[in-house]
């Protein structure tokens, strides 16, 4: 890309409705099936696919990650609620941490307790054993950290 070309308007192609990813690796605890609460001193490993490997280089420089996972067990989950009752209020699934989600994805912002080649060890992750993981970023406090962020009721 030559200087001039950063200068040239973009012309964004309609963005598409339908995403297709694939698991980078998955995640490996001692939780059976989906629960609330009680994650914080759940550790867990991350077991990554052998073709990762060069790209974790330097992830260990930092004390925590990103890890984005897929609730693949709430896809067949009966029920598709909008909204969920969250101590005693009727809140919409978008404001929760449910994984009954339209597109059942997780986030979590993790300690990184170490890397062990492609196995990476966190401690918090709400995922159970089995849960596929999609994608790795640092966490990075001048991005990630909102100090100042509300939370309803507190």
């Amino acid at each position: 890309m030559g200087l001039l070309d950063r200068f040239r308007k973009f012309e964004r192609p309609d963005p598409p409705e339908r995403v297709t990813v694939e698991a980078i690796g998955w995640v490996r605890n001692d939780v059976g099936k989906p629960r609330p609460h009680r994650w914080e001193e759940v550790e867990s490993r991350i077991e990554l696919l052998p073709g990762h490997a060069e790209r974790l280089r330097g992830l260990d420089d930092y004390s925590h990650v990103l890890v984005v996972f897929h609730m693949d067990l709430a896809a067949d989950a009966p029920e598709k609620p909008s909204t969920l009752h969250v101590e005693g209020v009727e809140t919409g699934i978008l404001a929760t941490r449910s994984q009954l989600r339209p597109n059942h994805l997780g986030v979590a912002a993790v300690p990184l307790l170490g890397v062990d080649g492609t196995v990476l060890h966190v401690r918090g992750i709400d995922a159970i054993d089995g849960t596929p993981v999609l994608d790795l970023k640092p966490y990075l406090p001048r991005y990630d950290s909102h100090p100042d962020a509300t939370i309803p009721g507190e």
